[in-house]
């Protein structure tokens, strides 16, 4: 019981502390449409079609950063109990599964990072949201 209540307190903490890096580092993008008139105390919400892309691209980067912490996180806690599992075949067993559960955690992660970037080249945006210049060199 008492390591359990260790692991959810622990991912609780990582969740939320992910939650405040996020915010302050701009989730939702500024509106970049046609702004408001002079002198207007709030915002009109001029967003565009691009902003949404923005805000996607945001959002799977923090997921992905999300996820690959997490996986970190289990490498550690599967490579602990191998550590401590003192040749018992049952934590040796169970530390296997926890660091081959985490190998594979990291493989879904990397593959979903490729698939983001080839979607987003191929549909002319980097990875930070900004269009891409397609020159007669190549991509600029």
């Amino acid at each position: 019981m008492f390591k359990k209540t260790i692991l959810i307190a622990t991912l609780l903490v990582v969740f939320f502390s992910g939650l405040s890096i996020a915010n302050g580092a701009g989730l939702i993008p500024e509106a970049s449409g046609v702004p408001c008139a002079a002198g207007s105390a709030t915002d009109c919400g001029n967003y565009t079609i691009d902003d949404f892309v923005l805000l996607a691209i945001n959002i799977s980067q923090w997921v992905l950063g999300i996820v690959g912490t997490l996986s970190l996180i289990m490498f550690i806690y599967g490579g602990f109990i191998f550590l401590i599992s003192a040749g018992s075949s049952e934590s040796i067993s169970k530390a296997k599964k926890i660091i081959i559960a985490a190998v594979i955690g990291l493989i879904i992660v990397f593959s979903s990072y490729m698939a983001i970037k080839f979607v987003l080249k191929s549909i002319g945006i980097d990875w930070n949201g900004r269009k891409l210049i397609l020159t007669q060199t190549g991509i600029k």
